[in-house]
């Protein structure tokens, strides 16, 4: 009996890859290396002058301030995820199934409503504003929404999840024997995350960051809502630019910048874990 080659096992992926990923990836690629008129998208021309106009400063705001708010709020999750995790592990395994529900629930609603409940929260007359002043902790109503602060606020509890998940598998798996043994040996609380936790859970930690990170990049609907237009990203802009302007070239090139930076988020994220582990004494 013949075995199947292993690159024919391979095969029907590949299709599928090609047809449901790069397929739908290389439209806005094409579009964007083409001059943009009146009459629609001039194939027979070819120019890079789409990605010139995003060297212009209010483009090359918001792409700093799409990877600035993105590089936050995954900074942020990082910092909430790790109690969390460990209070979790503290738990049997039914309530942790239980507990982890309760972080996933949120994923049952849809986005626009969440973002439209937070702006009942944060607006200058919502529910926290109105709570603090009550409470004559605060004069004025504080800016928490219309600005980065309100995107922020509505992407780390959207996308927590992502650095949560991996650092618990983890954190479970690692044997408490190893922290008892660093803090026998006498090492302190920091010390012992520092030197045994971080160093067992980072790859886990830096693949929770990757996904947060390019999740952030591409959010749309709580970045219009919280943001509005004193604080745009760049996905809401390539949005307007696509659907209100029909300027189809110069939304490709910003479709394809969103793709590059994540891209070297990853690329970068990789090679600082691979060295890491190299330097890693055996």
């Amino acid at each position: 009996m013949k075995t199947t080659p292993v690159a024919l096992l391979v095969v029907p992926l590949a299709v599928l890859m090609l047809v449901a990923y790069l397929a739908p990836l290389s439209q806005p690629l094409l579009a964007s290396l083409h001059p943009n008129t009146r009459a629609g998208i001039d194939t027979a021309h070819w120019t890079l002058a789409n990605f010139g106009q995003l060297l212009d400063p209010r483009y090359l705001e918001v792409l700093i301030r799409t990877v600035r708010v993105s590089a936050i709020v995954s900074g942020i999750s990082a910092l909430l995820a790790y109690p969390v995790a460990f209070s979790l592990t503290r738990l049997g395994r039914r309530a942790q199934a239980w507990v982890v529900l309760a972080y996933l629930s949120p994923w049952l609603v849809n986005t626009v409503v969440k973002a439209f409940g937070w702006s009942l929260l944060l607006n200058n007359n919502g529910v926290i504003n109105h709570a603090l002043q009550t409470l004559g902790l605060i004069d004025a109503p504080l800016h928490l929404m219309l600005n980065e602060t309100g995107i922020v606020i509505g992407l780390v509890p959207g996308h927590f999840l992502f650095v949560l998940l991996p650092l618990w598998a983890v954190l479970r798996d690692v044997d408490d024997n190893l922290r008892h043994a660093a803090a026998t040996l006498g090492a302190r609380p920091w010390q012992v995350f520092r030197r045994v936790t971080l160093p067992l859970t980072a790859p886990a930690l830096v693949a929770g960051l990757l996904i947060n990170f390019t999740m952030n990049m591409a959010a749309f609907a709580t970045p219009a809502l919280l943001g509005g237009t004193r604080a745009r990203v760049l996905s809401v802009v390539a949005y307007q630019v696509n659907l209100e302007q029909l300027n189809w070239p110069l939304g490709g090139a910003m479709a394809v910048v969103l793709l590059v930076v994540s891209l070297v988020a990853i690329g970068l994220a990789q090679g600082l874990t691979l060295r890491a582990a190299g330097a890693r004494p055996r």
